[in-house]
């Protein structure tokens, strides 16, 4: 799930969860997430999830949008980024998939030491399920399998 957490001043965590349809941060009372401030423009800024991070786009604000310290107009944050708006700073969280040419050139690397097809499979759908928290599938039995 991508999403931005805050810190309030207060102490309380605040989870922003995003879509990948944009969510307006401003102090107008329109804005998905309304920030109240007076360095704050009314429409400050879009952000929206991709499948390759979360993008932030500057919307013309007058006191900008900083990603890691650095302002920018427009950029693709990802996992443990900071976006600072005004003064307001989110904590980045995505889970983001590689994108097809880097799945592309994985298996690339993996044929050109020696992996076949089937172990590369074996090894994406076991990384899958330690992931999600399945066990290994037990041994059927077939061939290469353990006679011990």
């Amino acid at each position: 799930m991508n999403s931005l957490q805050i810190q309030l001043p207060d102490g309380t965590v605040r989870k922003i969860p995003l879509g990948s349809r944009p969510k307006i941060f401003g102090r107008d009372e329109t804005a998905d997430v309304i920030l109240e401030d007076p360095a704050i423009s009314r429409n400050h800024c879009s952000v929206a999830a991709l499948p390759n991070g979360i993008r932030v786009e500057d919307l013309g604000s007058a006191n900008g949008v900083l990603v890691n310290g650095k302002r920018v107009t427009s950029a693709i944050l990802k996992n443990g980024d900071q976006l600072q708006v005004g003064p307001f700073v989110f904590a980045v969280e995505c889970s983001t998939a590689p994108g097809f040419g880097t799945v592309i050139r994985l298996v690339e690397e993996q044929f050109a030491v020696g992996k076949g097809f089937k172990t590369i499979l074996r090894e994406i759908a076991a990384e899958k399920r330690t992931s999600q928290g399945a066990p290994p599938p037990k041994s059927s039995g077939g061939p290469g399998a353990s006679k011990t």
